[in-house]
């Protein structure tokens, strides 16, 4: 089964999920609703495959982990 996260990216770059969808038929259709609404038009809008944003989160997270031993 397919396992795709809608995201908001936000006009500061700031990234928000909206929620988990199993298809991209549904995914895309609950991109359309949020695009429709007036009050979101500053956001953005992307469908990622799950698997690749547990990936990036753990990058992220080793990344931010090795400036921190490093004192940076």
């Amino acid at each position: 089964m397919e396992k795709l996260y809608v995201n908001e990216i936000l006009p500061d770059g700031a990234i928000s999920t909206v929620g988990l969808f199993y298809s991209i038929p549904e995914a895309q259709k609950i991109v359309d609703l949020l695009r429709a609404n007036p009050d979101r038009a500053g956001k953005r809008y992307e469908i990622i495959e799950a698997v690749r944003h547990v990936l990036s989160i753990k990058a992220v997270q080793r990344s931010q982990g090795a400036h921190k031993e490093n004192g940076s």
